[in-house]
């Protein structure tokens, strides 16, 4: 009776424990893991199965590892926040694996993606043909985001008989205030004429910038920074 009465004591606290980390760790967490998340509940979860199950481990032990392992993620979370350059070493990047219908094998690779597992990831999204992707990108979460080709959108164009517009691949210009140099150059722009063209937005400073993203349809989208 002892025997269950301290694993319920060391339940109860290690729940208190996790939540407070949870909170550390903030909403992202509780939404598609990424692999440092991954990682995090792997660690976190040893960290309660020694204090259930291991007499010699002291429940403060562990609740003190579980508070100092959510300190370490904070100031990863707040590194990552405020230099942009280290976001690419803790965080995983997505990867464009499907470029204007054609499937990219090199980034397949690299990501250690098979054809099947492309296939499975692509029907959980509802889509069974190749034929109907226009992009498609690999998430840091593992799951795969897509743009269709116009005739296979929802509301097909091709049964109402309307004209088929072409799509291009929205790039981020801006983000979190810095400009991304390599994107400019890949939609052929440069940093003069981005300058110029947040003036036209009454913008003196990309830092203002939460977003900037371009697109050939429609051009340059912006949104500032909230002021609070």
């Amino acid at each position: 009776m002892h025997e269950l009465l301290s694993i319920g004591i060391e339940l109860s606290i290690g729940l208190f424990a996790l939540l407070l980390l949870t909170k550390v760790m903030g909403r992202e967490s509780l939404s598609e893991s990424t692999p440092f998340d991954f990682i995090s509940m792997i660690v976190v979860g040893d960290f309660v199965s020694d204090a259930i199950y291991d007499p010699e481990t002291h429940i403060f032990k562990v609740i003190f590892a579980i508070l100092f392992w959510g300190m370490l993620i904070y100031i990863i979370d707040l590194i990552t926040l405020k230099v942009h350059q280290s976001r690419s070493f803790f965080e995983s990047q997505p990867a464009l694996v499907i470029n204007k219908g054609q499937i990219d094998r090199n980034i397949l690779k690299k990501n250690r993606v098979d054809m099947n597992h492309l296939q499975m990831l692509l029907r959980d999204r509802g889509i069974f043909s190749f034929r109907e992707i226009e992009y498609a990108v690999l998430e840091p979460n593992g799951k795969v985001s897509v743009i269709r080709k116009s005739e296979y959108e929802q509301t097909q164009r091709k049964d109402l008989n309307l004209s088929t517009p072409t799509l291009s691949f929205p790039v981020t210009l801006i983000s979190d205030g810095i400009i991304l140099k390599k994107n400019l150059q890949a939609v052929r722009k440069t940093e003069p004429w981005l300058l110029d063209e947040l003036k036209k937005h009454a913008i003196d400073d990309p830092k203002h910038i939460m977003i900037a993203e371009w697109r050939d349809e429609d051009g340059l989208f912006i949104q500032k920074k909230s002021s609070s």
